[in-house]
């Protein structure tokens, strides 16, 4: 197993990968590993949850909204069999 140092890391840089650590709730050592394993394709790229990626697009109901929604349209679900002879 070999070791790396980098020195000299400027402020933007460490202050994101400490961010990114955090968030990730890894260690920094793990972090820049799996990074640097992503960025040279030696390991899978992670993949976005697909769901936060469109909610600014989309939205997102609350469930109160959701509810309302599933009762609105519940009437859509009914089939009358008058019109189906």
């Amino acid at each position: 197993m070999n070791t790396l140092t980098l020195h000299a890391l400027d402020e933007a840089l460490a202050k994101q990968l400490k961010a990114h650590a955090k968030a990730e709730n890894k260690s920094l050592n793990q972090t820049a590993k799996e990074l640097l394993a992503a960025a040279l394709g030696l390991a899978p790229a992670r993949r976005s949850n697909r769901r936060e990626e469109f909610a600014p697009l989309c939205g997102c109901w609350t469930e109160e909204e959701a509810r309302r929604f599933d009762q609105d349209v519940a009437c859509f679900a009914e089939i009358d069999k008058d019109l189906w002879k």
